[in-house]
């Protein structure tokens, strides 16, 4: 069969817009596919603009969605269709509203397992087996939807094939490789999706099989997409010290959270080993919003571990959180004087979203406070929900105003007359991004909708429609 796998572009500029990265599902599928000897590629937006003529030639097609992306998929899914292709979706987002996906596309892939259920799902389609027998797949029978039970997770993470990332149109343009090398997070934060999708347990692939990923795909600048890289730290070493045996010349980054700095073992293999920066999901610098979001640490947990990282020359990139019930007004302001303050290489300050599957979601949706569905604003960029200490407009605004004095022209130039030049792109793409988010038409339409909305912080209002056109 032609099988053409594709995974939209986040519709809103970030502060890593401009880095091409992958989610890794559809190569591992498409690793699959090949495999089994199907026509079969990758089409990532994030890596390159999707050709879609190429994709509505398919005998089949997936596609891999958060909530941002999902209207994307929605709208050629529709196309497709109509031409009478059939169509499979997953990802979080339609793992907890399948039924909403079901509207647009033919099949549901819910959970884990994708890589296994779309080979039996070309089984059915060419007429060797039940749909009802595919666990983990939602579909319609004689206009009924039927939601298979779920698949097991993947217990041996070994068992999947490498990601074929040369299946991805555009991979050349790649400068970094994405490598998994565990799956899941016992932390509970009420904002992730990631522990109601992957379960509060971690699952680890072996050391052996990520360095022979490394040293089969040549990797040169590498990052783990593991959501803590360092959750087990004795494995972690393990594996720092045979890249550092093997003399493996990489650099890489990767997802921690702020108790590596308790372990100067660790920080001094990570230097060692090539680590140049690591992502901290921060999420605050008010104690009683860490302590709503279940985050287990504290402000001097970050102030430590930011300075720890410094001492042995790895940048930091502080990721946030705004708009808990505990943030007042000034939490914005705040947050960014302290990212200044401490000298945080790179930030994002994400506004709080509530996504399907989470608890958040769950409390917010109950207490009407959502106003708008527009799931293409899902994407920490837009507030969606009405926050309880003051108004959306004023978490939006202060968020915008917020980049703006993080990647402002005076750090801009502090980088560049202190040659500290990979900050330095980041503060240029931050910079930029920044200005074109503030000029863009569909934005500037937001806010004023935002501005018109007039929602106190208390209100219970909800409205199931978005507050401007989403074109």
């Amino acid at each position: 069969m032609i099988i053409r796998l594709v995974e939209p572009a986040a519709p809103g500029l970030h502060v890593y817009s401009k880095v091409r990265l992958p989610r890794l599902g559809l190569p591992i599928m498409g690793a699959v596919l090949k495999a089994h000897g199907h026509d079969v590629s990758v089409h990532a937006g994030e890596v390159q603009p999707i050709d879609w003529e190429d994709v509505y030639r398919a005998d089949l097609v997936g596609f891999s969605t958060t909530s941002s992306t999902v209207p994307e998929a929605y709208e050629h899914a529709d196309e497709l269709r109509r031409r009478g292709t059939p169509v499979v979706i997953g990802g979080s987002h339609v793992t907890f509203l399948a039924e909403e996906a079901l509207e647009h596309v033919d099949y549901v892939a819910r959970g884990e397992g994708g890589e296994e259920l779309i080979l039996e799902l070309i089984e059915a389609l060419q007429g060797d087996r039940p749909l009802e027998s595919i666990r983990g797949l939602s579909f319609r029978r004689d206009g009924q939807i039927v939601h298979n039970p779920l698949r097991d997770p993947v217990a041996d993470l070994d068992s999947l094939p490498f990601p074929d990332l040369t299946l991805i149109h555009g991979h050349e343009r790649m400068t970094q490789t994405p490598i998994m090398t565990s799956w899941g997070c016992p932390f509970n934060c009420r904002f992730c999706s990631v522990t109601a999708m992957f379960g509060k347990k971690y699952r680890f692939r072996s050391n052996e099989s990520v360095i022979t990923e490394i040293e089969q795909t040549r990797a040169r600048k590498i990052f783990f997409y593991d959501d803590n890289m360092a959750a087990n730290r004795n494995r972690l070493k393990e594996l720092l010290q045979m890249m550092i045996d093997r003399k493996l010349d990489v650099s890489w980054s990767a997802q921690v959270r702020t108790d590596v700095a308790r372990d100067p073992e660790l920080l001094e293999l990570m230097s060692r080993s090539g680590c140049w920066n690591v992502f901290l999901g921060f999420e605050s610098v008010n104690q009683d919003t860490l302590d709503n979001y279940e985050k287990a640490q504290s402000v001097d947990d970050i102030i430590r571990a930011i300075d720890r990282l410094h001492e042995y020359g790895i940048s930091s990139h502080g990721m946030f959180v705004l708009g808990a019930d505990s943030d007042g007004p000034d939490a914005v302001r705040d947050t960014v004087s302290f990212a200044v303050k401490h000298k945080i290489d790179t930030v994002m300050l994400n506004i709080l979203t509530p996504l399907p599957g989470t608890p958040l979601y769950d409390e917010l949706e109950s207490e009407g406070r959502i106003f708008d569905k527009d799931w293409q604003h899902y994407d920490a960029l837009h507030v969606v929900y009405t926050p309880r200490q003051m108004t959306p407009y004023h978490l939006q605004k202060e968020t915008i105003r917020g980049y703006a004095r993080f990647y402002g022209l005076r750090r801009w130039l502090g980088c560049l007359f202190t040659f500290r030049f990979a900050k330095l792109i980041f503060q240029t793409w931050g910079y930029a991004i920044t200005r074109a988010w503030r000029r863009d038409e569909g934005n500037r339409s937001f806010m004023r909708a935002l501005k018109r909305l007039h929602l106190p912080a208390s209100t219970g209002t909800q409205m199931h429609r978005t507050p401007v056109d989403s074109k």
